[in-house]
């Protein structure tokens, strides 16, 4: 029945009239299409062709039937000239006379008639056929489907997901996604440019599952939550910013300044125990192969003279090309796609340097282009400055010649105040095993990009980080990954067990009473998104 208003409810229409569910329309290019229509409302290219050669024999076939609908005229006229003619003799007093002839005639006037006849056929068949092809891209041109309706919203608050679920979206229990929401502080009501409103929890739930899984948000709003899928962008804009905009300052800029200076003896001891454990087995052979001699070689290394309080590598980030043209919009000599593209990784995209702090967690991370190198991007972050700001002054600095605590890095890294490469060119032999015996210790922070590229599904697919249009969200939610990665850390353990090391609790890393600085007051849009 019709709402008191006197205005039609969508019961109203789903019950009481049927071809409100209908709708028709001129079918398009997929590309021009929405997504929920394009399976019964848009064309594919095979299709484009397949219409093109329905019009095509269409025209041809009506074309033929037109010419020879002419060729049946002209021979109606002959057969009725020639059936004239013999109704003229027949009544005439020549009819003896022009007996042959008249047989003639009559020959004839009967094939005449026959042609008539199969001509006619002919006509109708490729009538017909013309027709046929015609329906055929008619029906390639006309569509005729009912109205899209969206499925129920469920699975949209941390309460109405079961915890099967909740540890097959997010990897961890209701308790720990529950914690997470309390420790992000997160907001009742996030408000969208576009001025539509979300409530805090679904716009947090909506982030993470499709961060961590991957799915698109079509195959999300069909399988998992129901609802719209075009309003899972707003959600997950409004939680990428929150994210960046609150705990900037936990993963990137001054973020070390929660661990270090205090901690920094804590870490250099954590790090030379594990030194000290292990050792370097050295084999020898013979020209056969056996065995003829094993040596298991340990350093001792001198406490007081061990600089090492982390460790500090690169990674990359691919995504999708940034654009099909090679210029910027807007007549501005710059070259977008080879700012971004990587020679080494074959791939356009985005690089980060992680600093990892032996307690389990990630220390700092910076994100850039992924056209520099490793060194350009140490440079670009001013990673070394920041160190010698936070260390110096600080008492630490009693090793030889007065050096602080340093990271240990990759070769291509400089040798600086704070940063410690290993040993390149042509080391000595305890130089040599030297490396060896930290390159084992260094390899934890390849254990954590791996955990990264685990966590978050959503950069297996490059295609969906599309830097031409978002470029300023993607390297938000590239950074925001890091932090995310911190607090699993924290919640599900992490690779500091090869320091024999708990991590902190989320409480320690988070604090709820803790005074948040903002990010940096930078506009990166004119940098990072280059359709503006």
């Amino acid at each position: 029945m019709p709402s008191g208003n006197g205005r039609r409810s969508r019961e109203d229409f789903d019950e009481d009239d049927e071809e409100e569910r209908i709708q028709y329309g001129i079918r398009r290019a997929r590309r021009e299409v929405s997504w929920e229509y394009r399976d019964s409302s848009s064309l594919a290219p095979v299709q484009v062709m397949e219409q093109e050669m329905y019009h095509y024999t269409a025209e041809s076939m009506l074309q033929m039937g037109v010419v020879l609908g002419h060729v049946l005229a002209l021979l109606s006229t002959i057969h009725q000239y020639y059936k004239a003619t013999l109704l003229r003799w027949a009544n005439s007093s020549i009819a003896t006379v022009m007996e042959r002839s008249a047989v003639r005639v009559r020959q004839l006037l009967q094939r005449c008639k026959d042609s008539m006849d199969r001509l006619y056929f002919s006509i109708i068949w490729i009538l017909a056929y013309g027709e046929l092809a015609w329906l055929y891209a008619e029906d390639l041109s006309i569509y005729v489907r009912r109205r899209h309706r969206f499925q129920p919203e469920r699975n949209r608050t941390i309460n109405g997901i079961s915890r099967r679920d909740c540890y097959t979206f997010f990897g961890i229990s209701p308790n720990q996604l529950e914690l997470l929401f309390r420790h992000w502080r997160i907001p009742d009501q996030f408000r969208s440019p576009a001025r539509h409103v979300f409530s805090g929890e679904e716009c947090f739930i909506i982030y993470l599952h499709h961060l961590m899984r991957g799915s698109p948000f079509t195959e999300m709003a069909r399988l998992e939550f129901g609802g719209d899928p075009r309003y899972f962008t707003l959600m997950f804009n409004a939680m990428n910013d929150h994210l960046y905009e609150t705990f900037y300052h936990k993963i990137s800029g001054v973020s070390l300044n929660q661990w270090l200076p205090h901690q920094a003896t804590h870490f250099r001891r954590l790090i030379y125990d594990t030194l000290q454990v292990g050792a370097i087995r050295e084999t020898r052979h013979d020209r056969e192969g056996d065995i003829v001699r094993q040596d298991l070689i340990r350093f001792d290394f001198d406490f007081d003279s061990f600089r090492i309080i982390g460790f500090l590598d690169d990674t990359g980030i691919p995504t999708a090309r940034p654009g099909d043209d090679a210029r910027r919009r807007g007549d501005i000599e710059v070259d977008v796609q080879r700012s971004f593209y990587s020679g080494y990784f074959r791939s356009h995209g985005f690089k980060c340097q992680v600093v990892y702090l032996p307690n389990g967690l990630i220390g700092s991370a910076f994100i850039t282009e992924m056209r520099q190198n490793d060194n350009g991007v140490q440079n670009m972050s001013g990673l070394n400055n920041y160190l010698l700001r936070l260390l110096r002054d600080t008492g630490l600095g009693d090793f030889v010649g007065g050096l602080l605590p340093a990271l240990y890095c990759d070769g291509i890294f400089t040798l600086l105040p704070t940063i410690v490469p290993r040993y390149v060119g042509n080391p000595s032999q305890f130089e040599r095993l030297l490396n060896i015996r930290m390159a084992s210790v260094r390899q934890v922070i390849e254990h954590v990009f791996a955990d990264h590229h685990n966590f978050f599904r959503l950069f297996w697919v490059p295609r969906y980080l599309r830097m031409m249009s978002q470029g300023v969200q993607i390297r938000r939610m590239s950074l925001n990954s890091f932090f995310i990665q911190n607090c699993l850390y924290c919640l599900n353990g992490t690779r500091c067990r090869v320091f024999g090391q708990l991590p902190p609790t989320l409480d320690e890393y988070l604090p709820l009473n803790e005074v948040l600085p903002p990010p940096p007051a930078v506009d990166l849009g004119d940098v990072w998104d280059f359709n503006a």
